[in-house]
């Protein structure tokens, strides 16, 4: 799960692990709010529905008791499917992050239904099962003061709109966005991104414009900061539902047409169709990746570069759990839109393996680093490695380093020779600093901490595909 209980408690719970199980303690509020939303069967449904993560109570008394004695003060505990990898959504395509939107809201919906309500409207309390989201926090959920306002819609805003707007009008990308601003822009950061005329455009003027105006008011004095109005936290909520619903709706509409909307053009886009194989050397490279997969076993795979996901789907085939990344956006906007048809068990992630998502948030561990994820038996790294030695300008024993760091056993790499089309256009541009690039070179340079188990030509191409096992 994505926190660590040592260092972040909610007062109602927290989540922590216990024998490589999830766990979350939840005080006498979030117990009874939550086995009451058990026993109605509304818990069993969601999780069914795909809603929220697989989640029961713990009844068994020998196991509450050593979870009660470890973790004192609390009324009950939960168990949750245990999600690996965690994904954060500065790692997201702008389709993963609308769809994580939508399903808050949904989320949202089917608690004023019931009376109740989120408290957080975070993107970080979405993660992804096999390509779709599920909810995580089910501490979030609260009886409200009222069901015609939801205090969580400016997080709702910040974390999932705003970012939306911004890629779609500004050129903006998710990873910008969140990394330097865990919760997000604030309205007036947002609105400053817009002209005048633009804030106060059809499509932008009630979640931006009026937002905008509002909050320069209140910054300047001129106006006081809307406060949520006092009313009991337990019995009947005030206020009429339909507004708020009417919010939800407009806003998933909205949700969905800019995801839709925002294209996704980037410089290896098409790469599948402009690539330097004919069919056979497609055919050959598949059928070899194939081969490597089932002698290697490996129970997860970390595809690098994945493009849009066609060997990820191979490693899935042969019983691999794929964590799928590339720095192309539109490659994985690509393979997400694929898995919400066919879904298989990959996660998709946007990721730049030469510049890997750091670890931010409180010590620099709320958010831990992808490469302290990202722990999988086996390496795919195929047509990357020359994109590194000419795009990222790492010698080929600092790849080699990143590959060994990462893998747990297993690494199938592709060499590509200086001499491959795709090579020559990288560096046409270039002063050629790459003769020294073989694949001799490469065994070489590889062999110091891996052993070579396979090696075999691509045909119709002259690439090779090598099989290493990493020593130690």
């Amino acid at each position: 799960m994505p926190r660590d209980s040592g260092s972040f408690r909610d007062p109602s719970g927290y989540v922590f692990q216990h024998q490589g199980r999830i766990f979350r303690a939840l005080d006498r509020t979030a117990a009874d709010l939550i086995r009451n939303l058990d026993t109605h069967g509304h818990l069993a449904r969601w999780t069914k529905e795909g809603l929220v993560v697989g989640t029961r109570f713990v009844a068994d008394s020998p196991l509450v008791d050593e979870l009660s004695a470890a973790h004192p003060g609390f009324a009950a505990f939960l168990e949750h499917d245990r999600i690996s990898p965690i994904t954060y959504p500065y790692e997201w395509s702008t389709s993963m992050l609308a769809d994580a939107g939508r399903l808050t809201l949904r989320l949202q919906g089917e608690l004023l239904k019931l009376g109740l309500s989120l408290k957080d409207a975070t993107a970080y309390n979405i993660q992804f099962v096999r390509g779709k989201p599920v909810f995580i926090d089910l501490t979030s959920i609260e009886r409200p003061s009222r069901l015609d306002l939801w205090f969580a819609l400016g997080q709702f805003n910040r974390m999932f709109l705003y970012p939306l707007l911004l890629v779609k009008h500004a050129g903006w990308d998710l990873r910008s966005y969140f990394l330097s601003n865990l919760d997000g822009r604030s309205t007036l950061q947002v609105g400053q991104a817009f002209s005048f005329f633009k804030r106060w455009s059809p499509s932008l003027v009630l979640d931006v414009g009026l937002p905008f105006a509002l909050e320069k008011k209140v910054k300047s004095g001129r106006a006081s900061a809307p406060r949520p109005p006092a009313g009991a936290t337990s019995g009947a909520a005030a206020g009429n539902p339909v507004a708020q619903q009417m919010t939800l709706r407009r806003l998933d509409k909205k949700i969905e047409r800019l995801a839709e909307i925002i294209s996704h053009i980037t410089v290896w886009g098409d790469y599948t169709q402009t690539c330097s194989y004919d069919e056979a050397a497609e055919a050959s490279k598949k059928t070899l990746v194939r081969e490597f997969l089932l002698q290697a076993k490996p129970a997860s795979v970390l595809d690098v570069g994945c493009n849009t996901g066609d060997y990820s789907r191979i490693a899935a085939d042969c019983g691999a759990s794929v964590l799928a990344t590339d720095f192309d956006i539109g490659a994985v906007e690509q393979m997400y839109r694929r898995l919400r048809q066919e879904p298989a068990a990959i996660t998709p992630m946007v990721v730049d393996i030469a510049n890997p998502s750091p670890g931010i948030g409180y010590m620099n561990s709320e958010r831990p680093p992808f490469l302290g994820r990202a722990k999988p038996d086996c390496v795919l790294a195929l047509a990357v490695i020359h994109h590194l030695l000419v795009g990222a300008n790492l010698p080929m024993a600092s790849i080699r380093d990143i590959y060994a760091a990462i893998t747990r056993k297993h690494l199938v790499l592709e060499f590509v020779p200086t001499d491959d089309v795709m090579f020559r256009k990288l560096i046409e541009f270039r002063v050629n600093l790459f003769d020294h690039v073989t694949l001799a070179h490469c065994l070489e340079v590889f062999g110091e901490t891996f052993t070579l188990l396979r090696q075999s030509p691509i045909q119709n191409s002259p690439r090779t595909l090598l099989l290493f096992e990493k020593r130690g």
